[in-house]
């Protein structure tokens, strides 16, 4: 079966940026576990991770693989798989935010870190946009 250049790069790339983001979200968790639980924060950083996670399992994992199974059905069940792994793992990660009791509101936020939050989200908001007015 031959696929397109766009899937034959896109699948790769995409998950092994999947893989480090993963590693620096558990680097991050792992660096607020040495608060004591009471000082332990959700930072907007991890927001922005967590979104950015998503946005990449969706845009460069699950629909490049859906293109393809939906082109050779017998690759369904794999796509169906990954996309309830991809789920799974998301859920995983809440999870584990939860039981450590990562989501409490910060304590503080610079300012510097509320207008770069503020900033991505914009500058994603906006390409959004953009994007949806061909």
């Amino acid at each position: 079966m031959q696929f397109g250049d766009g899937v034959r790069s896109t699948l790769p790339v995409s998950s092994i940026l999947l893989g480090f983001l993963f590693a620096g979200f558990w680097w991050t968790l792992n660096r607020e576990l040495t608060f004591k639980p009471e000082e332990r924060h959700f930072k907007l950083g991890i927001g922005l991770q967590l979104v950015g996670m998503v946005m990449l399992a969706v845009f460069g994992v699950v629909l490049p693989m859906r293109s393809i199974a939906y082109t050779n059905l017998g690759l369904l069940l794999d796509y169906r798989g990954v996309v309830l792994a991809l789920i799974v793992i998301f859920g995983y990660m809440l999870t584990d935010l939860g039981h450590y009791g990562v989501f409490r509101w910060p304590k503080y936020t610079t300012r510097p870190e509320k207008l770069l939050f503020a900033g991505t989200l914009l500058a994603v908001l906006a390409l959004i946009a953009k994007w949806s007015c061909f």
